[in-house]
């Protein structure tokens, strides 16, 4: 079954304040209201507390370790020595849609899963690309992500019979169950699964609970080997990006194992 609209909301605004930005303003808040009330010491300890947390979270040293443990559980493999599969399974977050002021569609971060996906098909490595994700409720520009994908791939010159689009889900968990729909009518036997190296571990064990034969097919690697310095220890925005995005899969896989989607 869908999540429900409140469920999607709700799934996006609540993990914020675990998150480290958000944490730190509700240890801060909470410190100015230890002030307002006189608990001096308290609000010193909450203060100092939501410092030091936001330094170790924005920290290369943490953040690098914390995306590189889910990172490794699936490494990317070179396009040479990939299996093959009938189909990719390319997973949506990879386009700036061209909404205002904006005037055509932009590459993100993300986009990486997308050339991916090109060089596996030119080489020969899948048949058919199968593009999934739809818009998320608060995003009013009115075509899919996964349309917005197709456009793009054409444009670099796959062919369109060559491409599926399914832009209904909004979620991973969706994801996987718009995936197992289209394979009654795709009729593909394996797949390799196209999504973030820090990603992977979530959506392989959301697609193979769906009953979906993927392979994983890992992209966009951020904790990168490289060798000791003070820079590990000054913290930076690019870190701390990092460790949120490790917080938001670390969270994701234990929400979908307590809602038995795993």
């Amino acid at each position: 079954m869908n999540d429900s609209l409140t469920a999607i909301y709700l799934s996006n605004i609540l993990p914020a304040f675990v998150y480290p930005i958000g944490s730190t303003i509700v240890m801060l808040v909470l410190a100015t209201a230890l002030l307002t009330l006189r608990y001096c010491r308290s609000a010193l300890v909450a203060t100092l507390t939501a410092l030091i947390w936001l330094w170790v979270t924005s920290i290369p040293f943490v953040a690098e370790r914390l995306a590189g443990g889910l990172e490794k559980q699936y490494p990317p493999i070179e396009l040479s020595r990939s299996p093959s599969a009938e189909v990719a399974i390319v997973l949506g977050g990879a386009i700036a849609e061209p909404a205002a002021p904006r005037v055509e569609l932009e590459l993100t971060y993300d986009s990486s899963k997308l050339l991916h996906a090109a060089r596996l098909y030119r080489l020969g490595k899948v048949r058919k690309l199968l593009l999934i994700g739809g818009n998320l409720p608060w995003n009013a520009y009115p075509v899919a992500e996964a349309e917005l994908m197709r456009q793009l791939l054409i444009e670099w010159g796959i062919p369109q019979d060559a491409i599926r689009v399914a832009g209904q889900s909004r979620n991973t968990f969706e994801n996987a169950i718009e995936a197992a729909q289209l394979r009654d009518t795709i009729k593909f036997k394996s797949a390799l699964l196209v999504t973030s190296a820090m990603h992977m571990p979530r959506a392989m064990a959301v697609f193979q609970h769906a009953g979906i034969p993927v392979t994983a097919s890992s992209v966009e690697i951020t904790a990168i080997n490289h060798p000791p310095s003070i820079m590990d220890w000054v913290p930076s925005a690019t870190a701390l990006s990092m460790t949120t995005a490790a917080m938001k899969e670390m969270i994701g896989l234990l929400v979908y194992r307590l809602r038995g989607r795993l």
